[in-house]
């Protein structure tokens, strides 16, 4: 049986796979951990561990990405279900979550709204760090099965009561039955952002493996938010919606700032940057 040490060694998957994709691999392979792989390279792998991991080598070296080979993405203190009718978790978005759950906790919010909601990350994440505060929490997507991977993952976690996961376009699956005159709304949104450019220039892994409708927006990246700008404009006093927190591109800012104070000419705008320092959050308050 080979090692763990013999696959670190050969030339045909050392010198065409990223050394740390071929490590989480045979972890992944081996049911262990990445750690246990770098500390035991004398481990061996037994015949079905090895068609295993061979397997995935060749979907990685088909540029499918880790998280759809694991058919799971750690993010925030979750992991969860993925795969390729869902957007893959990034790392800038736990901002958004952070950032939500600043906002919710300095305001009498009992309604909570995650726009576009995909495998349900944000929405899980914030009702799971909030789960004491008697919030009503509504994840919508125009993709059921992207809703049903939702689903799994807030039952995973025990919110599948608590979470209530609407098939629609943005805001207009929701009805009067929904919301009362004591509604006070946080609206959340992930919505497609990538202009045809920067979608065009995107890496095999997230333009062959993950949904295009997640990804590309028109209008130079902008046409899902201004859409939901004008659903949110005509909702505004029915759902008496106080803040609007949304992820975009760096370079759309100035245009989206102009794009909020058209619909939105009297609200409260905060541009917040990321870990790297890029413009990536926005926080409207109305």
């Amino acid at each position: 049986m080979p090692s763990v040490n013999d696959f670190f060694n050969d030339p045909v998957f050392f010198l065409s796979l990223d050394r740390i994709d071929l490590e989480l691999l045979l972890a992944h392979a081996l049911k262990k951990t990445r750690e246990f792989i770098l500390t035991h390279p004398e481990t061996r792998i037994t015949k079905k561990q090895e068609i295993f991991l061979l397997k995935s080598i060749a979907r990685r070296k088909k540029h499918e990405s880790i998280a759809h080979i694991f058919a799971k993405k750690d993010f925030c203190d979750l992991t969860l279900k993925v795969n390729r009718h869902t957007l893959i978790p990034r790392p800038e978005t736990e901002l958004l979550v952070n950032e939500s759950e600043k906002k919710i906790n300095t305001q009498k919010l009992n309604m909570v709204i995650d726009i576009g909601t995909g495998s349900g990350n944000i929405i899980i994440a914030i009702a799971k760090h909030l789960k004491n505060k008697k919030i009503n929490y509504f994840g919508i997507d125009i993709s059921p099965k992207a809703l049903s991977v939702a689903r799994c993952n807030a039952k995973k976690y025990n919110l599948n009561k608590k979470i209530k996961f609407i098939t629609g376009n943005l805001l207009t699956p929701l009805s009067k039955k929904n919301f009362s005159q004591k509604t006070k709304t946080f609206i959340v949104a992930n919505l497609p952002y990538l202009s045809k450019e920067i979608y065009s220039a995107c890496v095999p892994d997230v333009k062959n493996y993950e949904p295009k409708s997640a990804l590309y927006s028109s209008q130079e990246g902008l046409y899902h938010y201004k859409k939901l700008f004008q659903q949110i404009f005509f909702f505004q006093t029915q759902l008496n919606i106080k803040n609007i927190l949304i992820e975009f591109s760096p370079e759309q800012k100035k245009k989206l700032s102009l794009l909020i104070e058209s619909f939105f000419p009297n609200a409260k705008k905060q541009f917040i940057k990321d870990l790297a320092g890029k413009w990536r959050i926005c926080a409207i308050e109305l």
